[in-house]
């Protein structure tokens, strides 16, 4: 016996909408304050949502808003793509900026500490994390980051053309992660319209089989964002399919078929799998084809 339609229509919602906007709302007033370190300097900067709940890929698991707090008056950049002349040009126009990375990230804690209860701010990794302390409709993960431009020409005359990305480094680490969260969104928007959808189906099926397949040493470790992508790379075609449960099987037997270390992120700017900070394990995605197999084949 296979799983049932009725189990994936079950699957295939949204969680909960209330609270992501109000949360990312309330962190941008605090931030809007005219007292905000971050107001009294002459930088420029964005509050914005992305994550599950910013892409409608989010479920009933879901539980932090993912906010980024980008500054936007300096960034950091990519030239690798440019010629000499055009690398020597760019770094004629351009000089350090003042209040740079760095000195944005402090701000940003020092101050979200002073607005909230310090107990409930805390910042020991990617993000600061805000939890629910009565001020917030849900726990937040608010990420500082700076713009991050990868570019591919930068003429004599006329617009440069670049990529738009953030750049961000955990607090205590010399990791980097550069993201490209615009094209991740525009890119999900544009796939077939069921895409979301069984992006929300295969993290649910994961979400179930740890809790009723399971054990501790056999859960499924595939995180969300990973999951995103893999069935980003599905073709349209299979995404198109009507019926929840055959569409389940085939995208499974599209993974099963294919070659996945050639999969791309969503944004198409990076390899969904390798070494970076930003990619993923290989083996996690094929575990989670493995198991959702097995889940599959013996219900």
């Amino acid at each position: 016996m296979t799983i049932p339609e009725s189990k994936f229509d079950d699957w295939c919602g949204t969680g909960a909408d209330n609270g992501a906007k109000e949360t990312a709302d309330s962190i941008e007033r605090k931030l809007g304050l005219d007292r905000s370190p971050i107001e009294e300097t002459d930088c420029s900067y964005k509050v914005l949502r992305q994550g599950s709940y910013k892409n409608t890929t989010h479920t009933w698991a879901s539980s932090d808003v993912d906010v980024l707090v980008k500054l936007t008056s300096c960034w950091n950049r990519d030239l690798s793509e440019l010629s000499e002349p055009e690398k020597e040009r760019y770094k004629r126009d351009h000089t350090l900026a003042d209040y740079d990375y760095e000195d944005f990230s402090s701000d940003v804690y020092r101050w979200l500490r002073s607005k909230y209860k310090k107990s409930n701010v805390s910042w020991s990794g990617k993000a600061i994390e805000l939890s629910d302390d009565g001020q917030l409709s849900i726990p937040a993960d608010v990420v500082p980051c700076v713009e991050y431009r990868y570019y591919y020409s930068y003429p004599k005359n006329g617009e440069p053309n670049y990529t738009s990305g953030v750049y961000f480094e955990p607090r205590r680490s010399s990791d980097v992660y550069i993201n490209y969260p615009t094209e991740h969104y525009r890119n999900g928007t544009k796939k077939h319209g069921n895409y979301k959808e069984t992006v929300r189906i295969f993290k649910n099926a994961r979400d179930y089989y740890n809790e009723h397949w399971s054990s501790i040493l056999r859960s499924i470790s595939a995180h969300s964002y990973g999951i995103e992508c893999m069935v980003y790379n599905v073709p349209d075609d299979i995404l198109s399919n009507s019926n929840r449960s055959d569409r389940f099987d085939e995208v499974l037997t599209y993974f099963e078929q294919s070659d996945i270390y050639t999969f791309q992120q969503v944004s198409e700017m990076e390899s969904l799998f390798g070494d970076n900070t930003t990619q993923w394990d290989q083996s996690e995605a094929e575990e989670l084809i493995e198991k959702l197999r097995t889940m599959w084949e013996e219900w």
